[in-house]
């Protein structure tokens, strides 16, 4: 069964995803990197840059009977959505759609805008302000409801998977329907996974916007905030 990890960028999606390869893994189903025809990008991992009905047609046909996790923050399309709705329907295709606070997200953002600008890098130097943060959350947020509303998914949670570890592992591994040590999956991850750890902080728009900032935050981000 072809697995995707998808979430927003920067809401930890690569520990999500770490975290389901680990599980497979260690349940007897090897995670082979796929050829570049079928995941064109050059990344290391098995990563879908962009989403097409011909790759996931080809994905779901090399993983087989074997769970192959593949990372995305990609937007599905309208085809891709209906011929993974059709896939998922013979139990060939599912999905992991990880979640995290809009707000939380806008400060790894604003983090990772200032470490790719001092390195002279493109990807997310373009988030200077909290302003551009919140705008680009904004629109990751429109393509995090069309894979919440994919059938054959399982919800994960950033706060779940960081600091409640057993517990996602342990969703992941019913949803896998594999069993494994979780010490061992958490070893993997935490020796040997490059999960792109920032400060790793619970809830760190408490501490880190201003009361104005936060009021606008909880304002603007209203629908998708506990209430």
């Amino acid at each position: 069964m072809l697995v995707f990890s998808y979430g927003i960028p920067k809401s930890g999606s690569t520990l999500a995803f770490e975290l389901a390869k680990a599980v497979a893994r260690l349940g007897g189903h090897r995670q082979r990197k796929q050829p570049e025809a079928l995941l064109p990008g050059g990344h290391k991992v098995n990563f879908a840059q962009d989403l097409t009905v011909a790759g996931l047609r080809g994905l779901a046909e090399a993983a087989g009977s074997r769970i192959l996790v593949v990372k995305t923050h990609a937007c599905p399309g309208p085809d891709w959505v209906a011929e993974y709705r059709a896939l998922a329907a013979r139990g060939l295709v599912s999905a992991h759609v990880n979640w995290r606070d809009p707000r939380d997200i806008c400060l790894s953002l604003l983090d990772a805008g200032r470490l790719a600008r001092s390195r002279g890098e493109q990807a997310f130097s373009e988030f200077v302000t909290l302003e551009d943060a919140v705008a680009g959350v904004g629109r990751y947020l429109g393509e995090h409801a069309i894979w919440a509303g994919l059938p054959a998914t399982l919800a994960l949670d950033y706060a779940i998977c960081a600091f409640r570890t057993e517990a996602a592992v342990e969703a992941i591994k019913a949803d896998f329907g594999i069993a494994c040590p979780n010490w061992l999956v958490r070893l993997w991850v935490q020796r040997f996974a490059f999960t792109y750890r920032n400060k790793a902080v619970p809830a760190r728009h408490v501490a880190e916007l201003t009361p104005d900032q936060a009021a606008d935050l909880q304002r603007r981000f209203a629908p998708w905030l506990p209430g």
